[in-house]
């Protein structure tokens, strides 16, 4: 006997047909496609491809889960290893469905069939996947993941009559399908996702399911009908994914089938990963070019990259890497590797063999690598190149009949500060640690536009014996500058020094290098790169000084007493404002502050100030003369004041000893100096 007031012949979520008494309504389904998955800059999207579903989910029952499966995705691109784990909490049917399997939804969706019949509506079961890296077999953290969840309904049988263990009054239902999704970091802490999509009736918060508790929403099982769809996406990177699927503990169920109370009937759902970001696996492509023709036409050169783990020739099966041609022409399409992957857990030697009459000890070899948004390789060594996740390197071995190359760039070594400011001291210099420190940072800063009478002379350097045919370049139109020598030319020297002229209308006349550079000449070296000199135009000097002073009434025993307060009055504190009011007879104690914005040390600085002397609309001699209290240097005496620096009662110049100041620490960086003046009308007082 049948317990409820319902049709007898309603059976599952098999038909998901609605059947009343008098009407028969089929639901329509909302085919659905999944957008591309939006990926930070230099990731790629990706989404799982069909046969990831197959070799994940199974087709037996109970189901044979996916181990180590190395992810297909539909970039061909995915170094991602995915396992599937299965783990129940509570108890299944012994013999209802049991299924994790690959299932196509309407409109070619692939997609996991998650069909269970579980004994009680305590009961659950969760499906993890786990990714991990194929190259090092580590946890793989994916980022942007997003998957979705179909067919997340409920199926109202109807009112107990008090029959057949029913309670007369309760409603019951087949199921009521509730659904969890967590994630997971690589350091195990759990992430919740961002809910990006939800049918209209669904639970805004997980667990997500049907809010009615009074009757049915089915949608069919191979449909994507949107209001059993849950869309979620993950703003961590995740290296796991747990989905957990079970029934609304608040209801009562009854299973139409076997007339059990309290035992839900079978129930679906499908899961499908929409999509997924990762740095691809890293790409280099290796070619060959001559700066100079052949010693002999028939040498032909053949470019290969080692495994250094076991010296193994990784390029060996391609067919386009020895060259063709003559003179210095490499004919397009040989003596290249072309574009392929590379493993980012090993480190590779760029080398090349000969062929045909080719004797290497006749070439030079110069090593150069760009990236693929064209900047250069600046640290390069071609005996132990490794490349990591999203690098997509073209990197070129140029022969030459042995050759010497020395080259470099002048810069802007202003770390890239823009409205420059000769007395700025604010944290965009001090906190700029690119800003006027003595190395080409690229591509933040870039080399100094040519002009007239820029040049730089390569010759021996000072002290050195011997003739040497000195070579003077203009500088490029983008800073960067070259030479090349025979091996005749540079001779024995072991080593020279290359020097950088500047014109006297130069705007980057300020140096943060030196402009002389020595190179040491290494045997069997021949290419010298990286000989730079670093500019930057008056404004973006290191050296800032600062002056401020006191008025007062000529009492003052100690100058180390007063405050600084640069925008406060000249009466209270050392003020950077104007004097005003200041009348003959009274004091004015001045204080220059040294300050170093720059990140390498200054030395050999001289502070000189010199006072007031000069005549009065009257022609009367107005002068300033040094007096007590002592001048003195704030950092411990330092700086301190040179023997010919003014004494006490003249008019003259303030001038310290030279003193350094650091790069690294405020303490290091500021030193200040502080003196006391009178304040005249006439040469006598």
């Amino acid at each position: 006997m049948n317990p409820y007031i319902i049709p007898s012949t309603l059976k599952s979520r098999v038909t998901h047909w609605i059947a009343l008494p008098s009407l028969l309504i089929l639901l329509p389904n909302y085919l659905a496609f999944a957008a591309i998955t939006t990926c930070p800059a230099g990731y790629i999207s990706d989404e799982f491809a069909s046969t990831d579903y197959s070799n994940l989910g199974s087709t037996a029952s109970p189901p044979i889960l996916g181990v180590n499966q190395l992810l297909n995705g539909l970039r061909s691109e995915s170094y991602t290893i995915a396992s599937n784990s299965l783990v129940t909490t509570g108890s299944l049917d012994a013999g209802g469905s049991n299924f994790y399997r690959p299932k196509t939804l309407a409109g070619n969706l692939q997609s996991f069939e998650f069909f269970q019949d579980f004994t009680n509506k305590g009961s659950s079961r969760a499906v993890s996947y786990t990714f991990k890296n194929s190259f090092t077999n580590e946890s793989q953290a994916l980022t942007n993941v997003s998957l979705s969840i179909y067919d997340i309904d409920v199926n109202y049988l109807g009112t107990g009559t008090g029959n057949g263990g029913t309670t007369a009054g309760t409603r019951y239902f087949e199921f009521s399908d509730q659904v969890t999704i967590t994630g997971f970091t690589s350091a195990g802490a759990s992430v919740t996702p961002t809910l990006t999509y939800r049918g209209i009736g669904i639970t805004t918060t997980a667990p997500y399911r049907q809010t009615t508790t009074t009757g049915s929403v089915l949608c069919s099982t191979d449909s994507v009908d949107e209001r059993c769809k849950v869309s979620v996406a993950f703003n961590q990177p995740i290296v796991r994914v747990d989905v957990s699927y079970g029934n609304n503990p608040n209801l009562e169920y009854y299973d139409n089938t076997t007339g059990t109370v309290g035992n839900p009937g079978d129930q679906l759902i499908n899961i499908v990963f929409d999509g997924y970001c990762y740095l691809p696996q890293p790409r280099l492509t290796y070619t060959k070019a001559l700066s100079s023709s052949r010693k002999t036409n028939t040498d032909q050169f053949t470019v290969q990259i080692k495994d250094n783990a076991d010296n193994s020739v990784v390029t060996n099966g391609i067919s386009s890497v020895t060259t063709s041609g003559s003179g210095n022409t490499v004919t397009t399409g040989t003596g290249t590797t072309g574009t392929f992957k590379v493993n980012p857990a090993k480190t590779y030697t760029l080398t090349e063999a000969v062929s045909g009459t080719t004797n290497l000890v006749d070439y030079t070899a110069l090593y150069a690598c760009r990236r693929s948004d064209g900047t250069t390789v600046t640290t390069l060594d071609p005996k132990n190149l490794k490349l990591t996740y999203g690098d997509n390197w073209a990197c070129t071995i140029t022969n030459d009949r042995s050759n010497y190359v020395f080259s470099g760039i002048v810069f802007n070594d202003n770390g890239q500060i823009t409205s420059p400011a000769k007395d700025d001291v604010s944290t965009k210099y001090l906190n700029n640690s690119l800003y006027f420190n003595g190395r080409y940072d690229s591509p933040t800063e870039s080399g100094i536009p040519f002009t007239t009478g820029h040049t730089i002379t390569l010759n021996k350097c000072a002290g050195d014996s011997g003739t040497f045919s000195p070579q003077t370049v203009n500088i490029n139109s983008d800073g960067t500058y070259s030479f090349n020598l025979t091996s005749a030319q540079v001779g024995s020297y072991t080593r020279l020094c290359v020097t950088q002229n500047e014109p006297s209308n130069y705007a980057y006349s300020v140096d943060t290098t030196s402009d002389v550079r020595q190179i040491n000449i290494i045997n069997s070296q021949y290419n010298y790169p990286s000989n730079d000199f670093g500019d930057v135009i008056q404004e973006n000097a290191a050296l800032v000084l600062i002056k401020s002073q006191y008025v007062h009434d000529c009492s003052l025993n100690n100058l180390a007493t007063i405050g600084v307060n640069y925008e406060g009055s000249a009466n209270s504190a050392y003020s950077i404002k104007p004097i005003s009011g200041i009348v003959p007879g009274q004091c004015i104690a001045y204080r220059i502050e040294a300050i170093n914005r720059g990140n390498v040390s200054l030395t050999d600085i001289v502070i000189k100030d010199t006072l007031q002397s000069k005549n009065d609309s009257n022609n009367s001699l107005i002068t300033s003369t040094l007096v007590n209290p002592t001048p003195i240097g704030e950092n411990s005496g330092t700086p301190s004041f040179a023997t010919n620096s003014v004494s006490i009662g003249n008019n003259g110049t303030v001038t310290t000893n030279t003193f350094s100041l650091g790069a690294t620490t405020t303490a290091t960086r500021r030193h200040a100096i502080r003196f006391n003046t009178k304040y005249g009308t006439t040469i006598s007082n």
